[in-house]
């Protein structure tokens, strides 16, 4: 049997995977796929799914099954690196072109063997660069995934995960917060202000999401007490202070609030609520008056 018609058959048990409504079958698929989870020997075989498979739910198992294969952590530096690269490119030629299940799926994997990575070799951290590099090409569908990029690292490097050991967790996400996490919530507002409104809706939404993303992160980076003076607050870093205070930052949230649907007021409202517990309550003072008659 050739390896196309393999794949083929692969194709068949992977839409049955995702799509069956019939439970014994869908456990026969899993029970006949998990191999490419579990089976280091078969990230090759991940890759050439990717490469070669016509159907978004292949697709969609080799970048899953990936996701759970670097998260074992001693997997060699170079397969990871490799995989690294080969996800990054691969989004960079292909990713406007996927299902938006499959392109979330390669960008969780990206960011996951980063978080991984992160204090093995300084090339993991090259992610932020190779986003904004998407943000610069001039098609919109890279720039939508130049900010998934962003906004899956950002979630990634602040959850912690039951394969990675809490006090390295807490020590990459503050190292990715004061490598990163500033420079990125400034992206968020710059692609809120040069955004236009004859955009898609999803690349007006993924910016304010992104902004809300970095403005929840732990900061602190463990619990606080609710019967403390600081509960209740959030403790944005005094590096922040500048930005937050240019009124500009607050501003440009209260006007997309102003023009945007209700499928994105709910987030709106969750940034300006974590901008005013920041404790930059004079921000609210600057603002022109007409600004409120909307909420």
């Amino acid at each position: 049997m050739s390896s196309m018609e393999s794949l083929a058959q692969l194709e068949v048990l992977c839409e049955k995977l995702y799509n069956s409504r019939d439970s014994a079958e869908r456990a026969h698929a899993e029970s006949t796929l998990k191999c490419f989870s579990e089976n280091r020997d078969y990230i090759s075989q991940c890759q050439y799914i990717l490469d070669n498979a016509s159907t978004p739910y292949a697709l969609m198992l080799a970048s899953t099954s990936l996701v759970k294969q670097v998260s074992d952590r001693s997997l060699s530096l170079q397969l990871r690196l490799d995989i690294r690269n080969y996800v990054m490119n691969y989004l960079a030629a292909r990713g406007p072109k996927l299902q938006n299940f499959v392109t979330i799926s390669l960008i969780q994997l990206a960011c996951r063997i980063t978080k991984f990575g992160w204090f093995d070799d300084d090339r993991f951290r090259e992610i932020f660069k190779e986003a904004t590099d998407f943000l610069a090409l001039a098609s919109q569908d890279h720039y939508l995934i130049g900010l998934k990029i962003l906004n899956f690292l950002v979630m990634e490097m602040n959850q912690a995960n039951s394969a990675m050991p809490l006090t390295l967790h807490r020590k990459i996400a503050t190292s990715f917060k004061d490598q990163f996490l500033l420079q990125i919530f400034q992206i968020s507002l710059t692609s809120l202000h040069q955004l236009k409104s004859e955009v898609p809706d999803e690349l007006r939404r993924v910016p304010i999401s992104l902004a809300l993303r970095c403005l929840s992160f732990d900061f602190v980076g463990s619990p606080v007490d609710e019967s403390s003076e600081e509960f209740g607050t959030v403790q944005l870093p005094a590096s922040w202070r500048p930005l937050l205070q240019d009124p500009s930052t607050v501003q440009i949230f209260f006007d997309y609030y102003k023009v945007n649907d209700t499928s994105v007021s709910k987030e709106l409202w969750n940034v300006l609520s974590d901008l005013l517990l920041s404790g930059e309550v004079f921000l609210w003072k600057t603002l022109p008056g007409p600004s409120f008659s909307h909420i």
